[in-house]
Parts: C-alpha cells; sequence; structure tokens
C-alpha cells in the first residue's frame, strides 16, 4: 500500500481546466479552540506522513525547470542501449467490449456503449461483432503465444456476467467464458492482469439509476467487484477497478464523446468522478479486508493524462500551467487515492456547487487506496486535441518526463505501465511502421526513467493485442498489434510488423546492441538536400 496524507496546496492560482472563466470566493471562518486544536494535529499527521511518502503536491513542477540542478530529467541522456530488470514484466492489453463482440446468444446484457452505438450508426458503418474474441478465443491465446509475453491484461464485462447489473443470478456463459481464459493463461504462464471495469456499463444501470451521477453505484459496483474477486480471485493476483475514469466522467458526462453521451454538464462530470474514486476505494478496502490475506494480490486504478511542455521554456508562468494542467486531469484522480485523500488545490478553486467535497472520514478512507501505480498513456488521452487541458502550452509525448512527475508528486511509487501505444489509420493493415517507431521511443523512454531517473517501472502494457472498436474513433484507427479483418467471417488474426518488432523487445528484454554493418565513410553526392523537420507527435 503506499504511503498516503500528503499536504495539500499547488502553487499558483492559474485557471483550472474545467472551470476556466469562474471563481470562487472564499469564506473565512472562525475555529473553536477544540476544531483548531483537531485541525492542526491533523496537518502534523498529513505532513508527517508526505514526509515519509516523498512526495507533495506540486514537487512535480521540478520536471520543467530549466535548471539542470533542479530538474530530475537530464536532456542529454537520450537513447540507451540497455536491458530492463531481470524480472521486469512485459504485457499487452484488451477492453472488453472493444474486442469480445456482442455475442447476445450467450445471454450478454446491452450496455452504454451498445446504446450509445445504436443511436449512431454510421459511427460503426455497419461492422458487427469487432475481433469477436468470445467466439475466437484461441485466436487470441496463439497471439499471446506469438508474442512470448507475460501477463495479458484483459477487462471483465459487467453486462456479460450480469445482464441487468445487478448480482442476482450470473450469466453461467460469461462465467465459462472468463474462466475458460483464465485457465488457458495459467497453462501457459502467462499472468491475469484484470480490469473490472473498462467503461461498458450495463445498460439498465444507467436507466434506472443514472449510472455514474448516483451514489448507488458505489455498493452495486463493490457487489460485482466482491463477485469477481469469489468466482476468479483463486487464479488473479493483479487487479484494476477502473480504466482511466477521467475519459468515463469528461467524456461520457463533458463533451458526449463516450457513451452515455451526455455534455456540458460540468456539475454531473465532478459527481461522475466522486463517485467512481469512491467505489474504487470501497472495492480496495473489500478486497483488502476479505480476499487479500489468502488470495495476496494486488489491486489498483488505471490512471490517465496527457502530457504538455511549457510554449516558453524556462518561463515560470507557462511552467505553473502545466503543473495545474497535470494536476486537474491525473491529479484529479492520482490525488485523493496516491495522496492525501483530497482533490489537488487546482480543482479545488472550482465553485463548491460542482466539486463535491471528501468528509473527514472519507479522506482517510480514499487515501492510500491502491497498491501500485497503474499508468495509461496513449492516444485517449491527448484526442481531441481541442478537449485537452493544454492551457495554452505545448503537446509533447515525453513519457518519461511524466513518469517523473509521478515519481516526484507521489513519493516514487512502484509503477506499472497499463496501456501505452499509438494508433494507425484504419487502412493501414500489417505495415505498420509508424507505430514501430513511437513503440520504441516509448519502451526507451521507460528505459531511461528506469536508468538514469531511479523510477520503479516493473512492468508495461503494449496496446493493443488486437485491432477493435476504438471509442469514439470506432473503426477509423487501429492500435492492435495482431491485424483484424472485421469483414471477414473468421477475423483471422495477422502479426503486424509492430508485433515482431514488441515479440524481439521481450525476447532480448529491451535494447541490445547489435553488430551491424561496416562502417561507411565517404562523401553525399554535391546536389544532395540537407532539412529538419519537426513534428509534435513525434
Amino acid at each position: 500500500r503506499q504511503a498516503g496524507w500528503a499536504a495539500k496546496g499547488s502553487p499558483g492560482n492559474a485557471q483550472a481546466f474545467f472551470s476556466a472563466d469562474e471563481s470562487c470566493p472564499r469564506r473565512s471562518k472562525t475555529m473553536s479552540s477544540r476544531a483548531l486544536q483537531r485541525s492542526v494535529m491533523l496537518s502534523a499527521l498529513i505532513l508527517l506522513r508526505a514526509t515519509a511518502a516523498g512526495g507533495l503536491p506540486g514537487d512535480g513542477s521540478a520536471v520543467w525547470a530549466e535548471n539542470p540542478s533542479v530538474s530530475p530529467v537530464d536532456a542529454s541522456q537520450l537513447f540507451v542501449y540497455d536491458t530492463f530488470p531481470e524480472n521486469f514484466l512485459w504485457g499487452v492489453g484488451t477492453g472488453a467490449f472493444q474486442v469480445e463482440g456482442s455475442c447476445e446468444e450467450d445471454g450478454k446484457g446491452p450496455s452504454i456503449w451498445d446504446r450509445f452505438i445504436h443511436a449512431r450508426p454510421r459511427h460503426v458503418n455497419g461492422i458487427n461483432g469487432s475481433s469477436d474474441s468470445c467466439l475466437f478465443l484461441d485466436k487470441d491465446l496463439s497471439a499471446l503465444d506469438f508474442l512470448g509475453v507475460s501477463f495479458y491484461q484483459f477487462s471483465i464485462s459487467w453486462p456479460r456476467l450480469f445482464p441487468d447489473g445487478t448480482v442476482a443470478a450470473a450469466n453461467p456463459d460469461g462465467v465459462r467464458y472468463y474462466r475458460t481464459l483464465l485457465d488457458a493463461l495459467a497453462r501457459r504462464n502467462i499472468e491475469p492482469v484484470v480490469t473490472l471495469f473498462h467503461w461498458d456499463l450495463p445498460w439498465e444501470l444507467q436507466e434506472r439509476y443514472g449510472g455514474w451521477q448516483n451514489e448507488s453505484m458505489v455498493d452495486l459496483f463493490n457487489s460485482y467487484a466482491t463477485y469477481c474477486f469469489q468466482t476468479f480471485g483463486d487464479r488473479v493476483r493483479y487487479w484494476i477497478t477502473i480504466h482511466n475514469p477521467y475519459l468515463v466522467a469528461w467524456h461520457g458526462y463533458g463533451t458526449g464523446m463516450h457513451a452515455p453521451g451526455q455534455k456540458g454538464n460540468l456539475a454531473a462530470v465532478y459527481t461522475v468522478g466522486h463517485n467512481l474514486i469512491k467505489a474504487h476505494s470501497k472495492v480496495w478496502h473489500t478486497y483488502d479486508r476479505n480476499f487479500r490475506p489468502r488470495q495476496r494480490g494486488w489491486l489498483s486504478i488505471t490512471l490517465g493524462s496527457h502530457w504538455i511542455e511549457p510554449s516558453r521554456p524556462g518561463h515560470a508562468g507557462d511552467a505553473l500551467r502545466c503543473q495545474q494542467s497535470l494536476a486537474s486531469v491525473l491529479g484529479w484522480f492520482a490525488e485523493p487515492i496516491h495522496g492525501g485523500g483530497d482533490y489537488p488545490a487546482a480543482l479545488k478553486r472550482t465553485p463548491p456547487a460542482r466539486l463535491p467535497a471528501f468528509s473527514e472520514a472519507e479522506r482517510r478512507e480514499v487515501s492510500g487506496t491502491a497498491d501500485f501505480f497503474a499508468f495509461s498513456f496513449g492516444p485517449s488521452n491527448f484526442k481531441p486535441p481541442s478537449t485537452m487541458a493544454k492551457m495554452g502550452q505545448n503537446v509533447s509525448l515525453n513519457l518519461r518526463r511524466a513518469l517523473n512527475w509521478i515519481k516526484l508528486e507521489y513519493g516514487n511509487p512502484r509503477i506499472l505501465i497499463a496501456e501505452n501505444g499509438w494508433f494507425t489509420d484504419g487502412y493501414v493493415s500489417t505495415e505498420d511502421t509508424t507505430a514501430i517507431y513511437i513503440m520504441k521511443n516509448f519502451l526507451n523512454q521507460v528505459l531511461q526513467a528506469i536508468k538514469f531517473d531511479g523510477i520503479q517501472v516493473f512492468g508495461y502494457t503494449a496496446w493493443s493485442l488486437l485491432d477493435g472498436f476504438e471509442w469514439q474513433d470506432a473503426y477509423s484507427t487501429r492500435r492492435g498489434l495482431f491485424y483484424v479483418d472485421f469483414n471477414s467471417e473468421q477475423k483471422e488474426r495477422k502479426p503486424k510488423t509492430s508485433a515482431y518488432y514488441y515479440k524481439q523487445i521481450i525476447r532480448e528484454n529491451g535494447f541490445t546492441l547489435q553488430e551491424s554493418t561496416p562502417d561507411v565513410q565517404g562523401q553525399f553526392p554535391c546536389d544532395f538536400s540537407w532539412g529538419v523537420t519537426e513534428s509534435v507527435l513525434k
């Protein structure tokens, strides 16, 4: 369990992402002597625990410091040829709704994404079933065998287990499917990393309760998670409660780009985020109290973020805006869970009518409810650019610097890269050379963070195993290491060049410096043209 209770207060008062044009009037209060004494004691406890953890809110701003003696990242350390730690975990991931297919005939109930797509039929261009993993599980397993991964991260479909969302009678076909998958992974010595909620909320819960806007979801999610621990926990050591709750709240209830498609209600956005945090916390305590003693597993929540750099390097105001941008996105969920149980200062400037407050008891309940830091860094956190918390700064894909920010803010936790990769256009088949280039850079940034910066990354998840349904992009982009022809009946999986490359990285456990062709000395033709280019994505 990560040490919690970090002292609050990030620097400055620049505008926060969700409330750029709003202000929050301060109200003074007079404390009783007893309340003041309790407050002082609590503050001392917070500071003591924060010092032990080694991370304070705002410490991450050092990443943007121009002074080399202050910045934790040495910009002169470029591509490194070396190997990852001996027991480093190599994996690949998928999301249930993205690859499983509908398979209504096996008793699966509709999810909010089924209804969301049904209302937008042009979104999927007549494609049905995606990769159909529930029908072609053997093909998925063969793909895992090809790569040689040490773990497979997949999610359980809540409506596949419980069609109406409530834990009454489980769907036997759904239980059988996941047991078959887990047994097959065990035979291959592939560690399962299981996500309980990757966005496919049962439609009945949305219809009956209003989904995650309703606090009743906290207990409903805990009941569902408890069943999963009871049924599959003897085969699973790594659990993820929720995948990227920021996108659930912001795109599901803010922009309307994700199911259930609501937009423009900032109070709903924050309420959903609040309930997701409390749901995660309750499940963590349930596992810690009732299942960890005999199952001996670990549990976390996958948090995603973008990364930005100051538009004016060395400008204190721009560096401050970068810090507040990260605090408003990644810190929204990380600070309560990995920090002191409360929201970052950048968010707490939001009017109280929109941002719910944690009680003192809830802060204690929420703080420290993660056994490792699960981090997502991929296109879903960057697209579309118009919805990002850029605050006028420059977008960057510098994973190493993002990892350093986490280290500084939260006391150097153990980190699992729970989702990483990029995308290609939908027409690209197996020759995805751009994906290889970006994967190579991401992987080497992780290696640099481990070797040069002392960051405790213990595993990496390439996203994803298969081409599948890519949320607001549907089938117009591809993210799989294996190409899938969605219009074919058998949905054959073909390894892309990125699959061969990742297989090599896993086999060599990193980047080994190999002998190449002999050096050639000489000059280019006299009319050869030399130029320079710049790309924000590369």
